[in-house]
């Protein structure tokens, strides 16, 4: 008798249960996140993310004049960290991506799923350019470390550093 009650009140429980849960349609979720930022684990060479502008950065030499501006595209999480311009094929020279961490540290990049070659400029936290690494080899694992802590991280075209006069001391606006 004890055993046949129990099942009628576990039927009832799960039956209570399963009534509350309605189905939910595909492709929704609970977060407040934009179904663009859900694709970013499907990218590879054969589907490169598109160029999104998050902002707009200055390069301003010693005199404050502003000596090259991009629209950039902001690295903010450890997963864009990871990918920034990794299996994108080529990138328009009025762009490039500002990585932005939480401090100023030493930091270290490489090239690896980058076809672009590019030149990554270290930025300590007075915005001031404290180390560049020119010329990157595409598709390079070898490590190019700052030469000062950075709290930023820019990468753009290769030889666009030479081209502008971007260098050491040169100050930063985003």
């Amino acid at each position: 008798m004890k055993i046949r009650a129990l099942t009628y009140i576990l039927l009832f429980a799960i039956a209570l249960t399963s009534c509350n849960k309605t189905p939910k349609p595909k492709g929704t979720s609970n977060s407040n996140k934009p179904s663009k930022e859900l694709k970013v684990k499907q990218y590879d060479f054969d589907n490169p993310p598109e160029f999104r502008k998050d902002g707009e950065l200055q390069f301003i030499n010693a005199s404050d004049s502003v000596i090259f501006s991009i629209d950039m595209e902001l690295a903010t999480n450890e997963e864009e960290h990871a990918r920034g311009l990794m299996f994108r094929k080529q990138m328009d020279e009025n762009k490039g991506m500002l990585f932005l961490f939480p401090n100023e540290d030493w930091r270290s990049f490489w090239m690896h799923n980058t076809l672009i070659p590019l030149d990554i400029i270290y930025v300590n936290s007075k915005r001031e350019v404290v180390s560049i690494c020119k010329n990157t080899n595409a598709l390079d694992d070898t490590s190019l470390p700052s030469e000062a802590p950075a709290m930023y991280v820019i990468e753009i075209n290769a030889g666009l550093c030479d081209k502008y006069g971007i260098e050491k001391g040169t100050n930063v606006n985003f």
